[in-house]
């Protein structure tokens, strides 16, 4: 009779994690076939389950993996908890429970885990406290304020990751997204062909999602690995990976992702051009950069040759009326602006408004939000320009450490972290122009991640050396 071993169910076993969330995917879907309520009680069982008996990496990898692949119309449906919280924000809320009984166990006087972005993030966190104040001062909307402040601090989970995060797994994360991305491709293409009549030439539906940021980011993962990974394997992961995050990207038909992608690109061009430890071959390296665009191309016009869907069609008028498209947001860059020039320092404080003119989904309409499509604007209605440096000197130092932990570490691995990193961050911070993502939905347990692995590694080296 076969027996498992002693170890098959130990938390830090990466085993466990692929099965946890396989099981999660069918715990998902197959209940529905019974009984809607019966789903909601195993997702919440589970998840519960694991946030209380696994380990706290095994939870952050699974809070970051909810947080992205589960789509939003099933949170706001079926996953309200009381008090109008989010499932994801009640298992934040155990993580940092269980976090702080740790932090009581390990000797809370002799703590020695300090990193360099521990001060640029608590002043971060600090100023998004001190604007809630600023808000009730300037009699902004309670409510209003409630649902905006709720994402900043997010970035909370920070200070989990340095602090309990088994560093050692940071490879595994990096993979885990990769993982993440390709569900959510898979998504993507499952709802465009849902909602197409591929018998019909011609037929196109725009798939577009809060979850649709993680593509590009898969994207810079997946050319990073192409770039620096040396096992076969990997490597034929991330080929694989390639086609569903490819094609859903090409789907998503957003200009902006588009752009951020050719950054991030250009930043893995730079870093293999400045690369100190580069083979002499480190140009023939660069044909990988080149080689993701024309491979996008290529999915995109095979997809449409045997769907018969009018993507180059779709695609070329996205391109070419892209000033009428934006000038919607235009109009609430301007009042953003106006807020800004008013409390041009410390902001309006968190619950600050703004009339905006919303064109997607359609029809178009006027509606008054607590944020606008471009990231720094939003931060100056709320925190003013002190808070958009705090947030500029998080991302940035965070970009600069990284690279030179690129530059100086021998370990292949790291190298490939700090490389993806790089690329992702400096795309994200160019499409925060466009987009507030790094600042306004769950996705920031993504960042706070990466943010924290990134802390954690450059401590690790300080160490060693």
């Amino acid at each position: 009779m076969m027996t498992l071993r002693a170890d098959f169910f130990d938390p830090a076993k990466p085993h466990l994690l692929v099965l946890v969330c396989l099981g999660q995917i069918l715990l998902i879907a197959l209940p529905f076939l019974v009984n809607d309520l019966l789903a909601v009680i195993l997702v919440l069982s589970v998840l519960s389950a694991i946030a209380l008996f696994g380990s706290l990496t095994l939870s952050v990898f699974y809070l970051c993996f909810t947080a992205a692949v589960v789509p939003s119309w099933f949170y706001e449906n079926y996953l309200i908890l009381p008090l109008d919280f989010k499932f994801y924000e009640g298992l934040l809320i155990v993580v940092m429970g269980i976090a702080y009984l740790n932090y009581l166990l390990e000797g809370r006087w002799n703590w020695r885990r300090h990193t360099f972005l521990d001060r640029p993030m608590c002043v971060l966190l600090g100023l998004v406290v001190f604007s809630c104040l600023l808000g009730l001062i300037y009699g902004q909307s309670v409510s209003q304020m409630l649902r905006d402040v709720r994402y900043p601090l997010y970035y909370t989970l920070f200070f989990v990751v340095t602090w309990f995060f088994d560093v050692r797994r940071f490879s595994t994360f990096l993979h885990l997204f990769l993982l993440i991305a390709a569900i959510v491709g898979f998504e993507y293409l499952f709802e465009f062909l849902l909602q197409v009549d591929t018998d019909i030439a011609g037929g196109f539906v725009r798939v577009a999602r809060l979850e649709g940021i993680v593509l590009p980011m898969g994207m810079l993962i997946i050319a990073a690995i192409l770039l620096l990974e040396t096992r076969a394997y990997r490597r034929a992961w991330a080929w694989s990976a390639m086609l569903p995050i490819g094609l859903a990207l090409v789907l998503t038909m957003g200009r902006g992702m588009w752009i951020s992608l050719f950054v991030g690109l250009g930043s893995l061009a730079a870093l293999t051009l400045l690369d100190k430890q580069a083979t002499p071959r480190r140009l023939s390296r660069l044909f990988v950069v080149i080689l993701v665009p024309l491979l996008l191309l290529a999915m995109g016009y095979i997809f449409q040759q045997q769907t018969r869907a009018a993507v180059s069609d779709i695609a070329l008028d996205r391109v070419t009326r892209s000033v009428e498209a934006v000038s919607g947001r235009l109009i609430s860059y301007g009042n953003a602006l106006e807020k800004i020039r008013q409390r041009p320092l410390l902001g309006g404080g968190h619950g600050e408004t703004v009339t905006s003119l919303v064109t997607f989904p359609p029809p178009p309409q006027i509606l008054t939000v607590g944020a606008v499509d471009n990231v720094y604007l939003t931060i100056g209605m709320r925190m003013g320009l002190v808070g958009v440096a705090a947030f500029l000197w998080v991302f940035g130092f965070a970009l600069w450490r990284a690279y030179l932990l690129f530059q100086q570490s021998p370990d292949t691995h790291v190298r490939l972290f700090c490389a993806a990193f790089i690329a992702i961050y400096a795309a994200l911070l160019v499409y925060g122009m466009a987009d507030a993502t790094l600042f306004a939905n769950r996705l920031i347990f993504i960042h706070a991640t990466f943010l924290g692995l990134i802390a954690r590694l450059v401590a690790e080296e300080k160490n060693d050396a």
